[in-house]
């Protein structure tokens, strides 16, 4: 790693740093570059990424220049900015971190701040017809709600970053209507009741329209990533494009839908030995999971390799997960802020079948040793798996 990447993921040690007081002083500094961009804003809980790359693919296919802000990554921080689905060069972060560094460090930005700024100087310098930006935490004092979006989406919102965002739905819900924006209308998927009557409470008293989607239209289309929930998202996906102002076919849509790919979200590896890499990391995204999983017939053995981040409580679904996996390994993926082994492992309450391998490799390997044609692995849970999931199949994930 060069000098100015290693300067680049050395701010990931100045942590989270919410509010949008130096994401705006950095975004003057770049020319304010989402003052010159069209864009959505998609917010929620789990399937923002898939939503995003949803919507991202439709509109590629109907011919338009498409940029897309995700976070995390799998591997490579590239992968957080892409157009037309192809991650951004690494001569380009290097040449932003070198033209911008006396100002990052001046303001004090954190890692997420950077790439958001980043993100959005980089469309804008390609000449994007339109950026899809997944909101990273929150909405209320989270970097990408500096935008300036045609409509915001709001995802399916749960239990996640209780720390941060709140200990109840509804508080959770308020900081996620945080990206709400006078005047700009919103779609949101049906929410719990509780949720959804924050978010119209907020809606009202920002001044935004609000809808929710009907997913009953979709029935009998083919969505590229696999699982009932996908059908949510690509709902809403759908729904953006009432608010955006392009020409569009039904057969882009079609296109769109059946083409996207989006890495870490149920992907099948491989056919025999059946092998599935998915990055659910909270109770909900897991339910999500295994109610995709359930549908698949499995004769021979199944294993799962499971890691998580720090205060992950996947306490509601530990039932389920022990039913439905004959062999269940624990390890501890590095980055971020991993939960420790030894905790995850307290989350099981079977001790036989449970085994513990604290290198992501290692349990891999170890695993595949033991796999016969008919077996099953499944790799769920954190986004830093996805380093090793690379090293051992030789995958990437730049190319969408």
């Amino acid at each position: 790693m060069n000098d100015l990447l290693h300067y680049l993921f050395s701010n990931q040690n100045l942590g989270i740093k919410l509010g949008l007081e130096r994401t705006y002083a950095l975004m003057e500094r770049c020319g304010n570059p989402q003052d010159h961009l069209h864009c959505v804003q998609v917010a929620g809980t789990n399937g923002k990424g898939s939503t995003s790359a949803i919507l991202a693919k439709i509109l590629q296919e109907a011919g338009y220049k498409v940029g897309l802000s995700t976070s995390p990554h799998l591997v490579d921080v590239n992968e957080r900015i892409r157009i037309n689905g192809v991650s951004i060069p690494t001569s380009v972060i290097e040449e932003f971190v070198e033209t911008f560094q006396p100002d990052i460090e001046e303001i004090g930005s954190s890692f997420f701040e950077i790439l958001t700024a980043l993100g959005f100087w980089y469309f804008v310098k390609e000449n994007v017809d339109i950026a899809i930006l997944e909101t990273g935490l929150g909405g209320r004092l989270d970097s990408v709600s500096v935008c300036n979006p045609f409509v915001v989406l709001m995802t399916s919102i749960s239990f996640d970053h209780t720390d941060i965002l709140g200990d109840t739905l509804e508080k959770i819900a308020f900081e996620k209507a945080g990206a709400f924006k006078s005047g700009v209308p919103c779609v949101s998927v049906h929410q719990e009741p509780k949720v959804e009557a924050v978010l119209k409470n907020q809606a009202e008293l920002k001044n935004v329209a609000i809808s929710f989607t009907n997913i009953d239209s979709l029935t009998d289309v083919d969505i590229g990533i696999r699982g009932e929930h996908q059908k949510q998202n690509a709902s809403l996906a759908i729904q953006a494009l009432h608010h955006l102002p392009f020409q569009m076919k039904e057969f882009h849509i079609l296109n769109g839908l059946q083409k996207v790919i989006w890495y870490g979200r149920f992907q099948i590896i491989r056919q025999s030995p059946l092998i599935i890499f998915d990055v659910a990391h909270n109770s909900s995204g897991i339910a999500s999971f295994l109610k995709e999983w359930k549908s698949f017939t499995v004769t021979g053995k199944k294993v799962m390799i499971i890691s998580l981040q720090y205060k992950k409580d996947i306490t509601n679904v530990i039932i389920d997960l022990q039913q439905h996996f004959d062999e269940i390994i624990c390890t501890e993926a590095s980055g971020g802020k991993p939960m420790n082994v030894n905790q995850l492992m307290s989350y099981f309450p079977m001790t036989e079948h449970l085994k513990m391998i604290k290198n992501p490799d290692d349990a891999i390997r170890s695993a595949l040793e033991t796999l016969s044609e008919n077996d099953s692995l499944v790799i769920l849970g954190s986004h830093y798996l996805g380093p090793a999931v690379n090293n051992i199949f030789e995958l990437s994930f730049h190319t969408m």
